[in-house]
C-alpha cells in the first residue's frame, strides 16, 4: 500500500490524519479552511470521498460521518478515505443553509449562493463557485464519493439515497449499486427535480466518472441521536459494500425504489397538523395533514393526490400559502 497524498498532505499506510485545506480569504485576511480527515489503509482498495455539511444547518450529516469514521481502524482498512466533514464552513458558522453574511453583503454578486448547486465550480468565481471547485478537485482524485445531507430547517426525510440520472451511464449504475449497499431501505431513482439537475455535486461527480449519490437523513438544524446512529450505520454499510472494511452490508427489513418525488404545497396559510407517520405508505385521497387558521377553524385538508410513500414531512408549526407541507415518493 502506498502513501496517500492529498493537497501536499502525506498519510502513511495504516495512519489517520486530521488536516485543513485553505479555501477562501475574508476581508480581514482570515483564511477559511476546510477540515480534512484522511485515513489510509494497509491493503489496496478504492479511494472514497465522503462530504457532509455543505449546508450550514446539516449538523446531523457532520455528526454521523465523523461517528462512522471514528470506528474505522486504518490497520484494517483496504483503500483510503478522504473526508470533508464540513464542506462549507462559512454556512456552518452562520448556522444557516447558506453563508448568509456574504449573501446579504452583495446578493447579486453571490449568485449562485449555494456551492452544492454549482459544481464543478470555478477557481476564479464567487465564494460558492470557489468552494465547489476546491471540493471538486478533491472528489475527482477519488474512485467513489458520498454526499451526506439533511433537509433544511422545517423538514424531515426518511433516510434516503437519491441517485443521479441513469443517463450518466456506467458511473450512474455503479452509484445505484453503492446506494443499495448503503442499506437505508429508501432509494430515489428520479427523473425530474433539483437532485438530478446539472451543477449538483453528485451529478457532476458521476459525470466526471466518480460514482456518487446524495444521502439525506433527519431534520435540518437539529442534532438527533437516532439519525446519527442510523446514518453512521449506513456509512459503514457502504464501506463494507465497497470491500473497504470486513463484513457484508446489513440489509434493511424492506427496500423501496421510487421513481420520483411529489411535493405538495399549502393553498391556505395557518397552523399545520400532520396526521401521517413519516415513512408510511399512503393511498390516493388519504388525509396527510390539516391546516387551521388562527381562530382554530379548519381551512384546508391536504390529501394524497396519488398512492405513494410519505418520505418527507414538514416539521414547521405554521405554513403560508405555497409552502411545502408534505412530499411523497412515487413507486
Amino acid at each position: 500500500m502506498q502513501d496517500l497524498v492529498i493537497e501536499g498532505i502525506t498519510v502513511a499506510p495504516g495512519q489517520r490524519v486530521r488536516a485543513s485545506l485553505p479555501a477562501l480569504e475574508l476581508a480581514d485576511g482570515t483564511v477559511v479552511n476546510l477540515p480534512l480527515l484522511l485515513i489510509n489503509g494497509v491493503r489496496p482498495g478504492p479511494r472514497l470521498y465522503i462530504g457532509a455539511g455543505i449546508h450550514g444547518d446539516e449538523v446531523n450529516s457532520i455528526a454521523l460521518v465523523t461517528r462512522a469514521l471514528a470506528t474505522v481502524d486504518p490497520q484494517e482498512l483496504s483503500g483510503s478515505i478522504v473526508c470533508v466533514p464540513v464542506q462549507q464552513p462559512l454556512a456552518l458558522q452562520a448556522d444557516h443553509r447558506l453563508p448568509l453574511a456574504q449573501f446579504l453583503k452583495s446578493p447579486l454578486d453571490q449568485v449562485p449562493a449555494d456551492a452544492w448547486t454549482c459544481f464543478p465550480g470555478a477557481a476564479d468565481g464567487n465564494i460558492a463557485q470557489v468552494m465547489a471547485a476546491t471540493l471538486f478537485r478533491l472528489i475527482t482524485r477519488c474512485d467513489y464519493a458520498l454526499d451526506v445531507h439533511t433537509p433544511t430547517r422545517g423538514g424531515r426525510y426518511v433516510p434516503i439515497a437519491i441517485l443521479p440520472h441513469r443517463s450518466l451511464g456506467p458511473s450512474a449504475a455503479r452509484a445505484e449499486e453503492m446506494a443499495q449497499a448503503l442499506g437505508t431501505g429508501w432509494i430515489m431513482r428520479g427523473e425530474h427535480g433539483m437532485y438530478i439537475a446539472d451543477g449538483i455535486l453528485c451529478v457532476e461527480a458521476t459525470r466526471a466518472g466518480v460514482p456518487c449519490f446524495t444521502f439525506e437523513i433527519g431534520e435540518g438544524g437539529r442534532l438527533e441521536a437516532a439519525s446519527v446512529e442510523t446514518g453512521a450505520r449506513c456509512v459503514l454499510n457502504l464501506l463494507r459494500g465497497l470491500g473497504m472494511v470486513a463484513g457484508a452490508p446489513e440489509a434493511p427489513a424492506q427496500s423501496h425504489v421510487m421513481r420520483d418525488f411529489l411535493g405538495i404545497r399549502a393553498t391556505h396559510g395557518g397552523l399545520l397538523l400532520t396526521e401521517v407517520e413519516l415513512g408510511a405508505a399512503v393511498t390516493r385521497g388519504q388525509v396527510l395533514c390539516r391546516i387551521l387558521d388562527v381562530y382554530g377553524e379548519e381551512v384546508e385538508v391536504v390529501r394524497a393526490p396519488e398512492d405513494g410513500l410519505f418520505v418527507r414531512a414538514t416539521t414547521l408549526s405554521t405554513v403560508s400559502r405555497g409552502e411545502r407541507v408534505a412530499t411523497l415518493g412515487l413507486l
